[in-house]
């Protein structure tokens, strides 16, 4: 899973998911998709952050918690519908302020709904932390060398691992397409987590079926190279980090 903290914890492809319109009434009406996703993520990263300030010692980080913030908390699946119904929520609101449409009036209505009953899941599940937190990395680096390559695309992935054998959710996908007798080297962002002792890279010709590259993380700071003998079909990525701990929330506070 990813941290609630990562880039691109919600994106369209996420919403289209539940709302196949979006672009044709995103495009009809001028509103800003990515807009109405920031605002409904901080109004939730306000709450979490109130909540877990409340709690207490019911948090195994509350000590340092003003310091971490919500950098150790998991985007689990409930949390990523209620940032998803949110954020459907304010679109639809707005798109009924701006048109006077009982349609989206319905919508707005639908969504606001879907949106506290995932709120109230976080609740009743608990808020999901990890120990040591691995940030999803930013879009790989990719530089074209000399090579035997035939010429093909290639798709990369790249996630940081710690000594655990943790992994990071995994990075946007870099597509390139290498022409004829070059190579390939990837690099990977340089805000590095504090408990990552290297990365893992992913690759494939297509952008189903990404496989790891490398049998051991690639130390901080290397680049890694396309073999001579091309990609090997290794693992998928691991999708990121499961909670360590769950934080149960009082209902006295879970509306505040």
């Amino acid at each position: 899973m990813a941290l609630f903290t990562d880039i691109d914890i919600v994106t369209l492809d996420d919403l289209l998911e539940f709302e196949s319109s979006l672009v044709q009434v995103s495009s009809s009406h001028g509103i800003d998709v990515e807009t109405k996703i920031k605002l409904a993520t901080d109004a939730i990263s306000d709450k979490l952050m109130l909540w877990l300030l409340k709690v207490g010692a019911s948090d195994p980080q509350w000590l340092s918690r003003r310091t971490l913030g919500l950098s150790t908390v998991v985007m689990t699946p409930s949390l990523h519908r209620w940032a998803c119904f949110d954020s459907l929520s304010r679109f639809f609101a707005e798109a009924y302020n701006v048109q006077l449409n009982t349609r989206f009036q319905s919508k707005w209505t639908e969504y606001q709904g879907q949106a506290a009953d995932a709120a109230d899941m976080v609740f009743l599940s608990g808020v999901g932390i990890v120990y040591q937190p691995l940030s999803r990395p930013e879009l790989p680096a990719v530089s074209i060398t000399t090579g035997n390559n035939q010429g093909q695309p290639f798709f990369l992935q790249t996630a940081w691992a710690d000594s655990f054998g943790n992994e990071s959710a995994p990075s946007p996908i870099n597509a390139i397409i290498l022409p004829p007798s070059s190579g390939l080297t990837v690099t990977t962002n340089l805000v590095v987590p504090p408990t990552a002792i290297g990365w893992n890279l992913y690759a494939s010709t297509t952008q189903d079926g990404l496989g790891r590259q490398n049998v051991n993380p690639i130390a901080i700071g290397s680049a890694w190279q396309l073999p001579n003998t091309g990609l090997t079909s290794g693992s998928p990525p691991t999708g990121g980090q499961q909670p360590n701990f769950y934080i149960p929330l009082s209902r006295q506070i879970q509306r505040g």
